[in-house]
């Protein structure tokens, strides 16, 4: 006779077991869940693992207190460390970082250093600078760094970087025609200049009117290509490294006052009211009197030419004690420049949407020149500006701090 389950245990224990063996099942299913789900995590850490090693710029993430904890194969390639070399060590050990003319940047003055500390930065462009390798040998980057956020707070940064090499020497290339063909017209418009003078003040006979005003307008024609040749010329010069800067004794107020004087009959015409203020006595500055000209000029004759008829010019020049400085400030009531578009404002060629209809004889050098030339005499030059509401530019220059003489590159 054959028993049956239920004859051997009671109701409940059966209730139990089944229970149980339910439970086994569940256990069982769920580990086989984890299982796929650890696994489903670990292809996807391999996916994104893959990602990141095939990315050809380098990349680099730095915890918040700047030490690496994950390089890429490109971070590898292109400054010659190995991931083990580098992964726990501090960015700045691993990485130093130089200006155009090799001197080590420090790191408080570093980007990643400012994203780290919560800082908002925008990258300047005019500014390059260089990697050093693990061989010493350097080379020219161009970089993005972002924070790492997490509930709120910054735990980090990545950098993504690349190799600019090509693109600096194909620069390079353009800079150096610019340079020639600038040499090249400045002979043809030095002629047309000369002669053009020479028949208005009548050396060859007296001319009557239309022969007067059509004359006037070859002559101003001709003389805004003989300005653009010649900021065409200082931008290669400083991009080639071949701008000599002469720092000698200079009062600034004269120097200013100069400028001022040249550009009053544009000021007077567009009935500007232009005021002028010196704190004196001012002390004289080291400084290349010709290139800190072209600065204010430059400064200046934007003012008038994007302020509006009637509108307002505030120029000061003051002595700062603690930072043993002249400060610069030139402001305007004029159309200002749009908040999108002035991390732009010193790029070379750029010129802001708001003021291309309004002036179609701008080049977008001057700014850049003046940039150039400011931020290699020791100096600063930055600005405030509202669309509509008109512009603030200011220049800081140190007493003196350049030697007798040095290379603008």
């Amino acid at each position: 006779m054959t028993l049956e389950p239920h004859q051997f245990f009671t109701d409940n224990e059966l209730q139990y077991k089944k229970d149980l063996e339910d439970s086994q099942a569940a256990i069982l299913n769920m580990l086989d869940d984890h299982k796929k789900a650890a696994e489903e995590i670990l292809k996807k850490k391999a996916l994104d693992e893959a990602i990141l090693a095939s990315i050809g710029d380098g990349l680099v993430v730095v915890d918040k207190e700047g030490e690496i904890t994950y390089v890429n194969q490109a971070f590898e390639k292109m400054l010659g460390w190995t991931s083990a070399e580098v992964l726990g060590k501090h960015f700045l050990e691993v990485v130093p970082r130089e200006d155009e003319r090799g001197e080590v940047v420090p790191f408080t003055e570093r980007i990643l250093n400012k994203v780290l500390s919560g800082e908002v930065v925008v990258a300047d462009l005019t500014n390059p600078f260089y990697y050093i390798r693990k061989d010493k040998s350097r080379f020219p980057t161009s970089s993005i760094v972002n924070s790492i956020l997490l509930d709120g707070g910054i735990i980090g940064v990545v950098e993504t970087f690349r190799d600019i090499t090509k693109e600096k020497e194909i620069d390079k290339a353009k800079t150096e025609f610019v340079s020639l063909a600038s040499h090249q017209l400045r002979t043809p418009l030095s002629t047309i200049n000369w002669y053009t003078e020479m028949l208005l003040a009548g050396d060859v006979g007296e001319l009557n009117a239309d022969q007067t005003r059509y004359l006037q307008e070859v002559y101003r024609g001709n003389q805004r290509m003989v300005s653009l040749v010649n900021a065409l010329l200082s931008v290669s010069r400083m991009d080639l490294g071949t701008f000599v800067l002469e720092p000698e004794p200079t009062d600034t107020a004269q120097l200013v006052q100069r400028v001022v004087d040249e550009q009053k009959f544009h000021i007077d015409q567009k009935n500007i009211v232009l005021a002028v203020t010196f704190q004196a006595p001012l002390p004289l500055i080291q400084a290349d009197a010709k290139l800190l000209s072209m600065v204010v000029q430059n400064l200046l004759s934007n003012a008038v030419k994007y302020t509006p008829d009637n509108g307002n010019i505030r120029l000061n020049l003051v002595a700062q004690g603690p930072s043993k400085s002249l400060l610069l400030t030139i402001s305007d009531s004029g159309y200002g420049i749009p908040k999108y578009q002035q991390n732009k404002i010193f790029s070379k060629l750029f010129r802001a949407d708001n003021v291309r209809g309004r002036d179609t004889e701008g080049t977008g050098l001057g700014l850049y020149i003046a940039k150039s030339i400011i931020d290699h005499s020791g100096g600063k030059l930055w600005f405030t500006s509202e669309e509509n509401r008109g512009s603030t530019f200011y220049v800081e220059l140190p007493y003196g701090t350049l030697p007798v003489a040095s290379t603008l590159t």
